[in-house]
């Protein structure tokens, strides 16, 4: 069998001269690349070319990319040092000399220009949309590939395997940020590394490795000593370490979708992927900290299927990532040891059970349409429907309630389903819907499910009685109903025994009250206290959309507002548990206890959780007056109405801030209010002269 270290060697080597994207010149030349003879003005036909497009130019060692914005003007990622001195954007849009390539290299700076056809292409030939084959139904729109790549012209990072012109235009054009040319270099770092036939090759690979990372190392100090920082570890650095990993464990590892996955499944794996359940969320990672360090951290929990770090385009991974272990008892110890563990000096990470969303709420439905319908409709526009949740409206059955929820058969169904209807331009039966992830269904052990014993009812009528549910429920065997709780339209049914409840289930459901066909199903119970501790300890469901510090999968666009030390609220604004969701920590209250009259103030701040009582009595401390809130709203572009809180306290007023009013608006005026109050906590820690009260 043919050796194929040779092969691979040359290419490595080949490789490490590519890291600079140099341009051969002739000789004598002064470093400015003359445009070859080929390429006058007008040599290509863009008549051809169609806005959006993706543009190839194969050359001798590599194929560099751009993406075509019309009119002779092409968008690409090129190394490029000039970014990182001047904003001058005449002198950046000069053609790049070969040393500012080299220099961008090791400096780790591009910048994404917009260059003519022909300096695109240097004369080299052009391939169309090549790369459509590939990702198949993941391609975006052409006009929306072009928008992104206009919206990420300017100054940015460079990296060889993280951030090249590849990766910038498979993020345009697909979505999912991928270089299957750094795939290919990484796989023959790998085989040479692994093969002792090739003992030469990897010395010279060493050898120019050692003096890459030199350079980029010099530089990398310099510039942490230019600006007054210790030594932080280079990009080069971070590469380097993350093959080591890759070498160590025999794990892979390929970025799409703006995210890294390791692993996924790992070396050696046979059959189907871990089950629900094995996989956590983890939050509050700092963003300059890589699967090198993390890796080894979670493998003390149990062996990692996969880890997903999200990244952002920039390189810097954008706070949190996806551990999935072989087995759901990995992925509780993993909670238990690793939640609010310190990842190094005063940061601290938190880490919860996730779960795969694979329902889409589906808003603005026609309220006349059934479910068949609405089922029927959504399997023509979007892949992967299993199944259609429609609620009765409460007062006329006959009708929905414009929403439904829309199941898909796996979470990335649902993704892609959502990015096809989410620009807010898609109608179905004429009406333009609203389209949204859907909170997920609490996840709840077999072994507490063997316990319940209450019923969850619902598609009652309005008039329905908990008199007349009690009675129906009791037909089936006289006596077995503890208690009915009714809510509008649903109610809950407690039984005395849970084998009654089960048989009741099977016997009730689909059953007419009043007129109406009524569904039934076991209770799922919630647990409180650790709802309560997960909100109030930085925990958070990875599947909410909204939550503070922890961007959105999809979008990225949702900022974290920070939070005081001791003002335990939840501060996203979006949402306001109700006594039904959770309950603060109870005791038993006997009959015969001594009660005392107290006023609020006299009271500790620990003993507030809302960031509108902590500000109430932040001002009664301070001797202000109490904070005055006005309501105001606007209109989003799919007609919710969202709303905002200005703050104002009348004995602070003075001309440098007279109001308080956070750049967030929310759909309830709970959040509104709470956001609003955190908000002015916030900014009144900023000034001095409030510094002492905030610290009692």
């Amino acid at each position: 069998m043919k050796n194929p270290v040779p092969q691979a060697a040359s290419l490595l080597l080949e490789k490490l001269l590519l890291l600079v994207h140099v341009r051969p010149l002739p000789a004598g030349s002064s470093g400015e690349p003359p445009p070859p003879a080929a390429a006058a003005p007008g040599y290509y036909d863009t008549s051809c070319f169609k806005r959006g497009d993706l543009l190839e130019v194969p050359r001798t060692l590599f194929i560099h990319f751009g993406i075509y914005l019309g009119e002779n003007r092409v968008a690409h990622l090129m190394p490029d040092i000039l970014p990182a001195f001047t904003g001058d954007r005449r002198q950046i849009q000069q053609v790049v000399t070969n040393k500012r390539l080299i220099l961008g290299v090791i400096t780790k700076t591009a910048s994404i220009r917009v260059d003519t056809v022909e300096d695109f292409a240097y004369g080299g030939s052009i391939l169309v949309n090549h790369m459509d084959r590939l990702f198949e139904d993941q391609v975006l729109g052409s006009e929306e590939a072009a928008r992104r790549a206009e919206k990420l012209v300017g100054a940015t990072a460079y990296s060889l395997l993280w951030n090249n012109c590849e990766h910038f235009v498979t993020y345009c054009r697909y979505g999912a940020p991928v270089s299957f040319q750094t795939d290919k270099f990484c796989e023959t770092v790998k085989m040479i590394i692994r093969d002792q036939r090739s003992v030469l090759a990897s010395v010279l690979v060493g050898l120019a490795s050692i003096v890459c990372l030199a350079i980029a190392d010099m530089h990398e100090e310099n510039k942490a000593a230019a600006n007054g920082c210790g030594k932080s570890r280079s990009g080069t650095q971070n590469e380097a370490a993350l093959l080591a990993l890759m070498e160590k464990t025999g794990y892979s590892m390929v970025q799409e979708n703006g995210q890294r996955k390791f692993g996924g499944p790992p070396p050696g794996w046979e059959g189907p992927p871990p089950p629900r359940g094995c996989e956590v969320f983890v939050g509050k990672i700092p963003r300059d900290m890589y699967e090198d360090e993390l890796v080894p951290v979670f493998e003390r929990a149990g062996k990692i299927y996969e880890f997903r770090l999200m990244m952002e385009f920039s390189g810097e991974n954008r706070g949190y990532a996806f551990v999935m272990y072989t087995t759901k008892e990995e992925a509780q110890l993993a909670i238990k040891i690793l939640n609010n563990y310190e990842i190094r000096p005063g940061k601290f990470i938190g880490v919860c059970v996730s779960l795969d969303n694979c329902r889409l709420f589906i808003g603005a439905i026609p309220k006349e349409k059934k479910k068949e319908e609405i089922l029927n409709e959504m399997k023509k526009v979007t892949e992967g429907v299993v199944d259609v949740i429609v609620y009765p409206n409460a007062t006329d059955k006959t009708k929905n309630r414009g929403f439904a929820f829309v199941e898909y058969e796996s979470h990335r169904a649902a993704a892609m389903a959502r990015r096809r209807l989410i620009p807010g331009t898609f109608q179905l039966w004429g009406h333009t819907i609203q389209v949204d992830w859907a909170d997920p269904e609490k996840e709840v052990d077999e072994e507490t499910m063997q316990r319940v014993k209450v019923l969850y009812v619902r598609n009652l009528m309005i008039s329905t009685t908990e008199d007349t549910i009690k009675a129906e429920f009791n037909k089936f065997k006289p006596g077995v109903v503890e208690r009915v709780k009714k809510l509008r339209d649903y109610a809950f049914v407690h039984f005395f025994h849970r084998e009654d409840a089960v048989a009741a289930m099977s016997v009730m459901n689909g059953k007419c009250i009043d007129g109406a066909s009524i569904e039934v199903t076991l209770a799922k119970p919630v647990n409180k206290e650790s709802i309560w501790k997960q909100h109030f300890n930085g925990q958070i469901s990875p599947s909410s959309e909204n939550l503070l510090g922890f961007p959105n999968k999809e979008d990225g666009h949702q900022k974290s507002l920070g939070k005081p030390a001791n003002l335990l609220v939840r501060l996203n604004g979006q949402h306001s548990p109700g006594p039904t969701e959770f309950e603060r920590c109870t005791y038993p209250f006997f009959p015969g206890i001594k009660l005392t009259p107290i006023s609020m103030y006299s009271l500790k701040s620990s003993h507030f959780s809302s960031a509108a009582m902590h500000l109430d009595y932040f001002c009664n401390k301070n001797n202000w007056t109490p904070p005055e809130y006005y309501l105001y709203s606007t209109t989003s572009q799919d007609g919710k109405i969202l709303l905002v809180y200005k703050v104002l306290i009348p004995s602070i007023a003075d001309g440098s801030q007279s109001y308080f009013m956070p750049d967030k608006l929310c759909a309830t005026v709970e959040g509104a209010k709470e956001l609003a109050a955190q908000f002015t906590l916030l900014h009144l820690g900023k000034h001095k002269r409030f510094e002492l009260v905030l610290k009692n």
